[in-house]
C-alpha cells in the first residue's frame, strides 16, 4: 500500500513539473484582461492563462514585431490560488504593482498578484478578515470591468443601475459602496447596463461609452458619467460626428484627453466608424473620426482588450466582427479568434497608424518592413506532443499502481481468510479431543 501511494505521489510530481515547464498557453479569443506595470504588459484570462510580455529594451517606435520570446507565462507560479478566481482583476495597490481579484462564484475571496515580487502575495483570503471595512449590498458580484484612479488608489466597478458603484480602497483597504445610482437618470432600475467601455477622467468623471440598457442601445451622443469626486450620476450630450451604436467595444484615455473608441459589434455587424475620438478638452465633448493609416480587414475586432502605452494603443486578442448570433446577444464565432497584439500610433492626433506589434498567428503575415525577434517555430508543436506522450505514460503508471494495490489488497485479504480458516480448524481439533 505504501508502495502504491508512493508510486502515484511521484508520477503526479513528475507529471506536473514536466508539464508546466513545457506548457504552452492558448492565447486568442476574447475575456483578456490587460495591465501595464512598470515594463511589463500583463495579460489575464484565467488562472491557466496569464502572462506577461516584456517590453525591457523595445522600442515601440520601430516595426519589430516581438513573438512569442518576450511572452512570459505566469501559470506556473507556486502556490497559487486554488480558489475560482475572478474574470475581473485590476491594476492597483500603493505602488499601483498590485493585481487584485474579487472572486464570488461560491464564497467571497480575494486573491493579490505582486507585480514586483512576481508571486501570489494574498492567496484565498476571506475580505471580511482581510478588509478594514467592507459596506456593500447583501448579494455583490464582480460582473463588470473596474476602472483604477492611480493618484488615489481607488477602484470602481459598476454593479447595477439602482445600486450604481462599487468603489475599493487599496491604501486603507476599504471596500464599499456609492450613495447615489443613476436610476433617477435611466428611468428603469431593473433593466441592466451592459456592453459598456469606460474611461477615468483627470477632473474624477467615470465615463460610461456605448452599450446597452436592456434590449435598447446606449447612444453614443449621450454618455453616461459619473462623478467620483462628488459620488454624482449624469448624462453628457456630445457634439461632432457622433460614431453609431456598439458593444463590446473598448475605450483608452490620452494624455491629452483624446479618448479614442476602437472596435465593437451594433447589430450583429462590425460598429462604424471603427474608430472613434471622443475629445474632452473641449466642452462640449467632441467626437470625430481620424485619418487611419494600415487599417486592414483583420482589425475589425470586438471582446479585445485595449491599454496605452506611452504614444500607443495596443489592442489585443478578441474577435473578428461576424454575423453569428444566439437567441440572447450578439456574438462572434469561436473560429474568428485574433491571436495577436497590434498597436496603433497615436502621437498625431490627425493621424494613427496600425502595425502589428506581437505576432502569434502563424497565419497572420508578417509586414515586410517589420523585424520579427526570431524563436523556434516547432516548439508549441513539440510541447504538445510532449503533453501526450507524458500524459498516457501517467495513465499507464497509475492504472499500473492501482494494479498492484489491488494485488496487494487481495493477497491481504486471502492471507486473512487463510489465518481465520486455520484458527477455526484449530478450535474444532481442540473441541473434538476434549
Amino acid at each position: 500500500m505504501k508502495l502504491s501511494k508512493l508510486i502515484i505521489s511521484i508520477t503526479l510530481r513528475v507529471f506536473n513539473h514536466i508539464i508546466l515547464a513545457n506548457c504552452v498557453i492558448n492565447f486568442g479569443g476574447d475575456g483578456y484582461k490587460s495591465f501595464l506595470a512598470g515594463d511589463k504588459l500583463y495579460y489575464f484570462n484565467d488562472i491557466n492563462n496569464f502572462f506577461h510580455v516584456d517590453l525591457t529594451d523595445i522600442s515601440l517606435d520601430t516595426n519589430t514585431v516581438i513573438d512569442r520570446s518576450k511572452w512570459i507565462d505566469l501559470t506556473d507560479i507556486k502556490p497559487q490560488p486554488i480558489t475560482p478566481i475572478s474574470r475581473y482583476p485590476f491594476l492597483s495597490g500603493k505602488d499601483n504593482n498590485k493585481i487584485i481579484f474579487f472572486s464570488t462564484v461560491s464564497n467571497f475571496y480575494i486573491n493579490i498578484f505582486d507585480t514586483k515580487l512576481n508571486k501570489w502575495e494574498v492567496m484565498n483570503q476571506d475580505p471580511k478578515f482581510f478588509l478594514n471595512r467592507i459596506q456593500i449590498p447583501n448579494v455583490w458580484s464582480v460582473s463588470n470591468e473596474w476602472i483604477t484612479d492611480r493618484k488615489t488608489g481607488k477602484s470602481y466597478t459598476f454593479q447595477s443601475i439602482s445600486n450604481g458603484v462599487s468603489i475599493f480602497d487599496s491604501i486603507n483597504l476599504e471596500l464599499t459602496q456609492s450613495v447615489s445610482s443613476p436610476k433617477n437618470l435611466l428611468g428603469n432600475s431593473s433593466s441592466s447596463y451592459i456592453g459598456f467601455a469606460q474611461v477615468l477622467l483627470p477632473n474624477g468623471l467615470v465615463l460610461f461609452i456605448g452599450g446597452k440598457i436592456g434590449n435598447k442601445a446606449q447612444s453614443m451622443g449621450n454618455i453616461i458619467a459619473y462623478n467620483t469626486v462628488t459620488d454624482a450620476w449624469q448624462i453628457l450630450n456630445t457634439v461632432g460626428e457622433t460614431p453609431g451604436e456598439r458593444i463590446k467595444h473598448t475605450a483608452v484615455l490620452t494624455t491629452d484627453g483624446r479618448v479614442i473608441v476602437f472596435g465593437g459589434v451594433s447589430n450583429l455587424l462590425p460598429a462604424s466608424p471603427d474608430l472613434s475620438i471622443l475629445d474632452t478638452s473641449k466642452s462640449p465633448y467632441e467626437w470625430s473620426t481620424p485619418v487611419v493609416e494600415n487599417l486592414t480587414e483583420f482589425l475589425v475586432l470586438g471582446e479585445h482588450t485595449s491599454i496605452i502605452v506611452k504614444n500607443f494603443m495596443i489592442s489585443a486578442f478578441g474577435k473578428n466582427a461576424s454575423e453569428s448570433s444566439d437567441s440572447v446577444t450578439e456574438i462572434f464565432t469561436a473560429s474568428s479568434e485574433n491571436k495577436n497584439i497590434y498597436k496603433l500610433d497615436i502621437s498625431d492626433p490627425l493621424k494613427y497608424k496600425w502595425s502589428l506589434f506581437a505576432k502569434n498567428d502563424d497565419e497572420t503575415p508578417t509586414p515586410t518592413n517589420s523585424t520579427p525577434i526570431q524563436t523556434n517555430a516547432s516548439d508549441a508543436s513539440f510541447a504538445l506532443k510532449l503533453r501526450l506522450i507524458i500524459i498516457i505514460i501517467v495513465i499507464v503508471l497509475v492504472i499500473i499502481s492501482i494494479t498492484i494495490f489491488g494485488f496487494y489488497k487481495i493477497k491481504q485479504y486471502r492471507r486473512k481468510n487463510t489465518n481465520k480458516s486455520n484458527i477455526s480448524n484449530n478450535d474444532e481439533l481442540e473441541t473434538s479431543l476434549n
